[in-house]
């Protein structure tokens, strides 16, 4: 396990989903808001800048997989013990100090994390690379497309196609248009496009004729139905089907976590089914529907399970998951990995947990004798970089 754990500490990674923030912003970290632009907000933060409330959070906190893994990197960027009431402004004022260097977050991922590369959604600019060409690789965020049928008429992103490219569109001919004109422009740096409305719908997209989404068209927001509403999503979602199959690009797609409600990722399959052209990337394994995840994986060549955020979320999911995906993938080249995160710092924390997870599950796999050493070393090389290469041709 030794020698294995050395291998994957020490190989470079290619993460295949970052919201990495530009420069101005990560300029403005301390510790507070490294916290509040991090997975821990998803459950707390602290109320005040007491040294009481500072302690009690942290005793509330810290047995948290998402608080876990963001203090480990702290720790090792900022040579910590661990964070603590009595430390808390030390270790603010030591991350404002390093940030006050514009690209200090980029050394962070090069130097850190050993990342080769990376791929950025920038949910608020679609197709940017955040300023950070030499590392990141945009991928483009539909989402807003989906549910742009007038320009009152915003995504879970507060975006909107027409007021995001300073256009009103009078029909939904023009609106088809300049959607494949948008992707079609940016297909020479982008590398996929990708799908997070399961943050605000199920993922059963349904076929949906053109005149039930011309009847959406141009109609406020107050005068449709959620079926209505639905029924235009599901037929911009079928026009982007049409786009990648085209262009030949993947598609990510957020299963499992968001509104919880109808993203199962098993809602995919009747797309997956008829769409064997396109290549679908299952992000966060479908947690906590590991296993409906795994049996599409199974059945579809066409499918690739992500584990971005997975070990953030839950480690030892994440190493069931594993072993899981590992025995049941028809080829090695169908697993990856990504960061999913905001911060260099948090970054730097999911890169340490995949890592953790990819020797735990592998030199068991090696003690067991599943696979020989060699073998192992191959499929921490492929989920860390290679299959990603592969899938996204970068």
């Amino acid at each position: 396990m030794t020698k294995l754990k050395e291998f994957i500490e020490s190989s470079p990674i290619i993460s295949t989903h970052e919201h990495h923030e530009r420069d101005s912003f990560q300029q403005k970290l301390d510790l507070d808001l490294l916290f509040a632009k991090s997975y821990v907000s998803w459950c707390s933060l602290p109320g005040n800048e007491s040294h009481e409330e500072r302690a009690g959070w942290l005793e509330k906190i810290r047995h948290n997989s998402y608080f876990v893994w963001l203090e480990k990197a702290l720790v090792a960027i900022y040579n910590v013990d661990r964070i603590t009431a009595g430390n808390w402004d030390l270790l603010s004022d030591k991350i404002r100090h390093a940030h006050a260097e514009p690209a200090y977050h980029m050394a962070i991922l090069r130097d850190k994390a050993l990342y080769a590369r990376f791929l950025q959604d920038s949910y608020w600019d679609p197709g940017s690379d955040a300023g950070h060409p030499e590392l990141a690789v945009p991928i483009y965020r539909t989402d807003m497309w989906l549910t742009g049928f007038h320009p009152m008429s915003s995504n879970h992103d507060q975006m909107n196609p027409h007021l995001h490219l300073g256009m009103v569109f009078r029909s939904l001919d023009e609106y088809e248009e300049a959607l494949r004109a948008e992707i079609t422009r940016r297909r020479s740096q982008i590398v996929a496009l990708k799908c997070a409305s399961a943050y605000e719908r199920g993922l059963d997209f349904a076929q949906v004729s053109k005149g039930e989404a011309a009847a959406v068209f141009g109609r406020t927001p107050a005068e449709i139905s959620p079926a209505e509403r639905k029924a235009f999503s599901d037929y911009i979602f079928g026009v982007t089907m049409d786009i990648v199959a085209e262009l030949g690009l993947p598609y990510q797609i957020h299963t499992g976590l968001g509104q919880l409600r109808g993203t199962n990722p098993m809602s995919l399959e009747p797309t997956i089914a008829a769409h064997p052209e396109v290549r679908f990337i299952l992000l966060h394994g479908g947690f906590p529907w590991i296993h409906e995840a795994t049996g599409l994986l199974h059945n579809y060549r066409n499918v690739v399970i992500d584990l971005c955020w997975l070990p953030l979320i839950s480690t030892t999911a994440a190493i069931a998951a594993l072993h899981e995906y590992i025995e049941v993938a028809p080829s090695a080249d169908m697993l990856t990995w990504g960061g999913d995160c905001w911060t260099s710092e948090e970054s730097l924390g999911a890169a340490m947990a995949i890592r953790f997870v990819l020797a735990k599950v592998l030199s068991e796999r090696v003690e067991q004798g599943y696979c020989d050493p060699k073998d192992a070393e191959s499929m921490a090389e492929r989920i860390m970089s290679r299959n990603a290469k592969s899938v996204y041709h970068i």
